[in-house]
């Protein structure tokens, strides 16, 4: 059967990344949104500080103008948003260890802020204020929880393939208090994402060679293929 894909990323950037895999696969693709979490905003006060730290897109929508100030990114799509920005931009083009990486071998004299979801990971200003760097967190947004779509519960008990891209351990929630009788092809952005799966026995796992979305739509689309016999 046609394989479905299954986008749990909230909008609209899952949007994006579906749109982004179909126009990659080069067919029309069955596409349910499932989207785990919705970005809500924080109200904040913006710390008079010219050096921040982002670890993804959201954190540079909730932020304000650049004006010329760094940005030190966790990688390429989030350096980009906050480059639109005009935001001077260090990309680590990894995850949260090579950000950390990325700033201590640079060493910035003023402090630095992380404009952060309410849930994280990585400990980023805890590790920089550990090795003697001026380091605070400043939550702008939060993910809340939303119910899993009826739409993603029958396809779960259906026969189609379902393939699901999964960028975060919360976005994956949802996913694990299902029972499957689909097959179920989990495309992982780490192995801690990936983690959680192991045991549900429908599941085939698939991790990235590296964390960011393009690694993820391609590896999507390798998946897609492998189904319909595409490109064979």
């Amino acid at each position: 059967m046609e394989p479905i894909l299954i986008i749990t990323r909230p909008a609209p950037i899952g949007e994006v990344f579906a749109r982004s895999v179909i126009a990659s696969f080069g067919a029309p693709v069955p596409v349910i949104a499932a989207p785990a979490l919705q970005i809500v905003p924080i109200p904040y006060t913006m710390p008079d500080a010219s050096q921040l730290i982002f670890t993804s897109a959201r954190g540079v929508a909730q932020a304000p103008d650049g004006a010329g100030r760094t940005a030190w990114c966790v990688g390429d799509a989030t350096a980009e948003a906050a480059r639109a920005q005009s935001y001077d931009v260090r990309s680590a083009a990894g995850d949260a260890d090579a950000l950390v990486d990325l700033i201590l071998s640079h060493r910035p004299a003023d402090p630095l802020v992380h404009l952060a979801g309410r849930h994280r990971r990585g400990a980023i200003a805890a590790r920089l204020t550990a090795a003697g760097l001026r380091c605070t967190t400043v939550e702008t947004y939060d993910q809340v929880a939303l119910a899993v779509p009826d739409a993603l519960r029958h396809a779960a008990q259906g026969d189609a393939p379902l393939v699901v891209p999964i960028f975060s351990p919360r976005s994956a929630q949802g996913l694990r208090d299902l029972t499957f009788r689909a097959p179920l092809h989990i495309v992982a952005i780490s192995a801690a994402v990936a983690a959680p799966f192991r045991g549900i026995g429908a599941a085939t796992l698939l991790t990235t060679g590296h964390p960011d979305a393009d690694h993820m739509r391609d590896m999507t689309v390798a998946v897609l293929r492998s189904l319909t016999g595409a490109g064979d």
